[in-house]
């Protein structure tokens, strides 16, 4: 008899904490490490769930199929990330030789200097910050390499409503993405990029001088990044990631500064729930103090389930349809009128979001050509996703409703 979902997650979750053993294999059928595969793979933890494995003792019962699989997966993951490091490496050659300075985020920084080996780390992008007067060449030397912004760059537009360049790719390699800031500046938990830079720190990957946010930087942006910008729909991985940085760190980190910063940043709610989870699901070393000191009044188990919920749901839902709360607004319409008037507030955005989204100046003529790509895009578009939305309507309302709970709740 298969294991229901609910216990192979909790299987997961003792492999992945440190300070436990882990459940007795030998009660995992054949099927059931399969299924155990694929949750580790749509959470991106396939090679550290296996490090896990090995760590723990349990590598030697897991099934030969299973194993080679886990095996596979680190392997490449390994020689993926190396890749990758490869081509930073030109950049970073590049940008070091005209003194051009790069503060490396998220994935690239974990798998190099946070995790063990540089193959426990799955990363899809390459995140890197950058002073805003130096994108536009960052993004040319890019494009000297062989990759292509997905929209037209207008360094200028960006910087008035996004956090980021249009994404720069090439073929058989991760994307670039070339912020500026890491928080919008609309949102009433910004902040201004220069004291990151003041309190970077140098670091050496891939032969080459970088810098990665300070200790205290790099976690709360772990948290910021999975609570405020993504309300935790990345699934298990941000909280290894949170769990591994403290454990990295240990005596060195701050945590006073940790949550003064948090609270004066206007981030504490995103970062109490991103640490109290990684407790929870990922054995993270997070000081009761600091909890306490962090944990807002209104703290409710309503909330933390409701997270645990979006972490824990299909992938498809929140990596397919992240906008469903349109969709339920439009589903639940009951007029025409009002449908065609939500569809059209969808499509004509202000000018500053259109100017932003084609890369193009919001006092140029060419935005109305904008305007009508972007009815023609949201019809191709949206036709295609409610087909989906249909279907799987029950699940994708609740999905919206949860999400909404915790966005309104962290703000």
């Amino acid at each position: 008899m298969e294991l229901e979902q609910s216990k192979l997650y909790n299987i997961l979750i003792a492999c992945l904490k440190k300070d436990k053993r882990g459940p007795e294999a030998a009660a995992v059928s054949v099927r059931d490490w399969q299924n155990l595969l694929a949750l580790a793979a749509m959470h991106g933890i396939t090679p550290l769930l296996w490090h896990r494995f090995e760590q723990k003792g349990l590598d030697k019962v897991v099934p030969d199929a299973a194993a080679a699989t886990f095996r596979a997966a680190l392997r490449r993951n390994a020689m993926n990330n190396l890749r990758l490091n490869g081509e930073l490496r030109f950049l970073l050659t590049a940008l070091n030789a005209e003194n051009i300075s790069l503060i490396l985020l998220k994935g690239i920084v974990l798998a190099n200097t946070i995790y063990e080996n540089i193959g426990l780390r799955e990363m899809n992008d390459i995140d890197v910050l950058a002073r805003p007067a130096d994108l536009t060449r960052i993004a040319d030397i890019l494009i000297e390499m062989g990759y292509r912004p997905i929209a037209p760059i207008c360094a200028d537009v960006t910087m008035q409503t996004g956090i980021h360049l249009p994404r720069l790719i090439k073929k058989g390699h991760a994307g670039f993405e070339i912020h500026w800031n890491i928080t919008h500046t609309n949102k009433n938990y910004s902040i201004e990029p220069l004291g990151l830079w003041e309190r970077a720190v140098p670091i050496q990957i891939a032969g080459c001088n970088a810098l990665m946010l300070s200790s205290e930087d790099l976690l709360l942006h772990l948290c910021l990044h999975t609570s405020y910008n993504h309300n935790f729909i990345f699934g298990l991985r941000p909280f290894c990631d949170i769990a591994e940085t403290i454990d990295h760190f240990g005596l060195a980190l701050d945590w006073q500064t940790v949550a003064e910063r948090a609270i004066s940043q206007k981030w504490q709610r995103g970062v109490y729930l991103s640490l109290r989870v990684a407790v929870d699901l990922a054995g993270a070393s997070v000081p009761d103090h600091v909890m306490e000191k962090l944990q807002p009044a209104d703290m409710s188990e309503t909330i933390l389930e409701t997270v645990r919920t979006q972490i824990f749901m299909d992938k498809y839902i929140g990596a397919r349809i992240s906008t469903s709360s349109f969709y339920v607004q439009f589903m639940e319409s009951r007029r025409l009128s009002d449908k065609i008037k939500i569809f059209w507030q969808r499509v004509f955005l202000p000018r500053a979001m259109i100017a932003n989204g084609y890369s193009v100046p919001k006092n140029s003529l060419r935005i109305y050509l904008c305007y009508l790509r972007r009815f023609y895009d949201g019809l191709r578009h949206n036709v295609r996703i409610f087909k989906k939305f249909r279907k799987n309507y029950p699940a994708l309302k609740s999905f919206a409703d949860e999400k909404k709970l915790i966005s309104d709740w962290m703000d």
